[in-house]
């Protein structure tokens, strides 16, 4: 009974946000890694991302920019991850809050990831395929010669044109 009463109230202010993350992570990730060039640091703070978004859901006001929003938890994030890796950053923490501070919004990522999208439908193919297994997929170099009947040195180089 209890169920069944939840199912026609809806989703909840957790599962709302947490929906509409997974509907603008795209754009969530490409402005992380506007800030945070190391892959894996930029996937743990996409991950703290979350669990903050989850946590804070009850602030957010359905209605207004989600992005807008999410991306602003995010560069909170990634100041706070340079903190926490001081020893290994190379810029001084005013020089990063000032990068985070000239960052573009969230929507300019969109028409980015818009025109990217056409530019990589013109690609053939192969390359397309090449780019959909390390980007996406996260393969190596080696994984994708494996399975595309390639050399690495081939993969590499198809890539970096």
């Amino acid at each position: 009974m209890s169920n069944q009463k939840k199912e026609k109230e809806g989703p909840t202010p957790t599962e709302e946000v947490q929906l509409l993350f997974v509907r603008n992570e795209n754009a969530i990730r490409a402005f992380i890694r506007a800030l945070q060039p190391s892959l894996s640091d930029a996937d743990d703070v996409l991950q703290e991302t979350f669990l903050t978004v989850s946590r804070k859901a009850s602030s957010f006001e359905i209605g207004t920019n989600f992005t807008a929003w999410a991306c602003g938890i995010a560069r909170l994030k990634v100041l706070e991850n340079f903190r926490q890796n001081k020893r290994a950053n190379v810029l001084s923490e005013k020089a990063i809050i000032a990068l985070t501070e000239d960052v573009p919004s969230p929507e300019s990522f969109k028409e980015r990831e818009q025109a990217l999208a056409k530019c990589i439908a013109k690609l053939p193919s192969k390359l397309r395929d090449l780019l959909w297994r390390r980007y996406s997929r996260r393969q190596s170099s080696d994984e994708m010669a494996k399975a595309m009947g390639m050399t690495s040195n081939a993969v590499r180089v198809a890539l970096s044109r």
